[in-house]
């Protein structure tokens, strides 16, 4: 038998990893664990399982800053009581759920807040301010 080149292994190994996924969970399966290897661009020899908690544990600092952020804004600046704060933050938190598995939502939803609210220009401004300090240009006409 020759020598199969790297591409014809990724193809095949592609072509063994979903047959046995439809093999053992069936089509709809097969179907959901490609979208999400689409979605997440990740390998093949590694578990759902395991790609779920490799993300959850890199975006748990973030999403503690974001969800520290949003919660001191509601008490400070809106002067929400805690348990507001607390339904609405199991509420963000199911969103961050459906926004990972479910790229059209998200799209849709990113796409009205931008459009509202300018949201990508403000996330970008703040990314790309070098200082770090969050440039805030809601009254220069920017946003």
């Amino acid at each position: 038998m020759g020598k199969i080149s790297k591409e014809e292994r990724i193809y095949l190994d592609g072509m063994a990893f979903a047959a046995r996924i439809a093999e053992e969970r069936g089509i709809d399966a097969l179907k959901k664990e490609m979208e999400f290897r689409g979605l997440n661009k990740s390998v093949l020899n590694v578990k759902h399982e395991d790609l779920i908690a490799v993300a959850r544990g890199r975006s748990h600092k973030e999403l503690l800053f974001v969800a520290t952020a949003m919660a001191d804004t509601m008490s400070s600046f809106l002067k929400l009581p805690p348990s507001i704060m607390k339904d609405y933050l199991y509420e963000f938190n199911a969103r961050i759920e459906l926004y990972r598995m479910d790229e059209e939502v998200f799209n849709a939803v990113n796409d009205r807040l931008t459009k509202d609210l300018g949201l990508n220009a403000i996330c970008t401004a703040f990314c790309e301010d070098k200082d770090g300090g969050g440039k805030d240009d809601r009254n220069t006409g920017n946003n």
